[in-house]
């Protein structure tokens, strides 16, 4: 007697309260599933079924076995579609939903390579830095920066990014070199503001967390616009680490302040609780965290 498959038709025909129905669901005929549950009484000794003319219903041990043997064959089922899905190669179409800023910069030169390693795998990215709803608009994944409060979601971090002070040195030769956060208060802001993100930026200070209220002389929803307005000069920008840091290796710009340390923003890849992760979900993550990290330790 094959035990699982034994332990299978007696889930099949107590869902289904009858042979010849669970037959059907199996593809056996009604006499097989009718030996199958007897054999498999004789072997624990037990009746796991009452049965009549007209009604078909689980004893007490019925009820126990079949009970645990639906969470067994489940999880079976899972490992072998697990093991099965990853011998089959990536393919369908990904729709992802990005930050602005973080795919721009990031993500969106990772794509050709992307491609090149996965060429049945065909991507769509949103940029947009407001929050989707990730199963109604029919998104695969959404990154999106810090954690989201959603029960429905699984989030994966895949990256951090830093919010640095800077400034061009013509602006430097004006205003001078700011000593603290306050004294920065005072000077013409260029601000990256979206939604209520960018009006608070948290600092450490000499080991203590200090909360930085951003001045809004002049806000954008852009971090790339925010980068070239500050270019010209006229204000400071508070913008994350990966957008600027061309910028001030190739001294376009400098960095204000850089005793004080910017707290880290986690980033997040977040898809839907699903029983088997399509495989084309889990390459496109696997494929951020390798080559993400990869740049991280090369910076």
């Amino acid at each position: 007697m094959d035990f699982v498959e034994a332990m299978r038709t007696a889930v099949a025909v107590a869902r289904h309260g009858s042979f010849s129905s669970a037959s059907r669901e199996l593809g056996l005929s009604a006499p097989s599933v009718s030996r199958i549950i007897a054999d498999l009484e004789a072997d624990l000794g037990a009746r796991l079924f009452n049965r009549t003319t007209r009604q078909l219903s689980l004893t007490d041990a019925g009820a126990e076995f079949v009970a645990k043997s639906s969470g067994l064959v489940e999880e079976l089922d899972q490992m072998r579609n697990a093991v099965r899905e990853r011998q089959e190669t990536p393919k369908g179409h990904l729709r992802v939903s990005c930050v602005t800023a973080f795919g721009s910069e990031c993500i969106a030169p990772l794509m050709p390579e992307f491609k090149s390693r996965f060429p049945h795998v065909d991507v769509s990215i949103d940029f947009g830095n407001r929050l989707v709803d990730l199963i109604g608009e029919h998104f695969d994944i959404a990154i999106r920066v810090g954690p989201l409060i959603d029960s429905s979601l699984i989030a994966q971090k895949i990256f951090t990014q830093k919010i640095v002070i800077v400034a061009t040195k013509e602006f430097c030769e004006r205003h001078g070199t700011p000593a603290s956060l306050e004294a920065l208060k005072g000077w013409p802001a260029i601000t990256q503001v979206s939604g209520e993100w960018g009006r608070t930026q948290r600092f450490l200070v000499d080991g203590q967390a200090v909360d930085f209220e951003v001045p809004q002389h002049l806000i954008m929803n852009s971090a790339r616009a925010v980068r070239n307005a500050c270019l010209t000069g006229w204000g400071y920008s508070l913008l994350p680490d990966f957008v600027v840091a061309s910028d001030i290796a190739e001294g376009r710009l400098v960095r204000l302040l850089a005793d004080h340390e910017p707290d880290e923003q986690p980033i997040f890849a977040f898809h839907a609780q699903r029983r088997h992760t399509p495989r084309k979900i889990r390459v496109f993550i696997d494929y951020l965290n390798e080559v993400l990290v990869q740049a991280r330790l090369r910076s």
